[in-house]
């Protein structure tokens, strides 16, 4: 009955430590992100050159007294041979909305039906001085490339490959 009890303990013990090893390895990189990173999204997916992943977005609360703001950022990250864990591919800067200076914003990515390697990145914000609700469209395609796209119509979505009247300006809605 000890005998039972003690070779219980041992497997015990060692299935626990490599367990006990990956959450605190999980805990040092969530404390590693920066307190400026303000949200993080991930979806879609996309495939090029033989390689395929998925798309991620961040909004960084970053700069000085007079260039502080909303920051946002596109990433493209694929799957390798060598592991489980995604390498980023590409990253960008959405120059159309940081040059905005947003006081804050929010982030969501839609998927395009029917479309590949393409999805839209809705970027809210409000405007406190002018009581006003911003809302910016930007398609993402393949790695580094996006555009700025028009907000698509009330209550509908674009039909597939249609490009939702892109402009390389930003839309605002008020």
């Amino acid at each position: 009955m000890l005998t039972t009890i003690f070779r219980t303990t041992a497997v015990l013990t060692l299935v626990a430590i490599p367990w006990s090893q990956a959450f605190a390895q999980e805990d040092r990189l969530v404390e590693a992100v920066p307190a400026e990173v303000a949200e993080i999204i991930s979806g879609g997916s996309w495939s090029a050159d033989n390689k395929g992943g998925f798309y991620r977005a961040m909004v960084l609360m970053s700069g000085d007294q007079e260039s502080f703001g909303a920051h946002v950022y596109l990433q493209w990250l694929a799957f390798g041979d060598e592991g489980p864990v995604p390498k980023v591919v590409a990253t960008v800067a959405v120059k159309e909305i940081n040059e905005q200076k947003l006081d804050n914003a929010s982030i969501a990515i839609e998927g395009e039906e029917g479309a590949e390697n393409t999805i839209t990145l809705v970027v809210n914000s409000y405007d406190f001085d002018e009581d006003r609700d911003i809302n910016l469209f930007v398609k993402a395609t393949l790695p580094g490339k996006y555009t700025m796209a028009k907000e698509p119509p009330k209550g509908s979505r674009p039909p597939s490959g249609d490009d939702g009247g892109q402009e390389e300006a930003p839309g605002i809605e008020d």
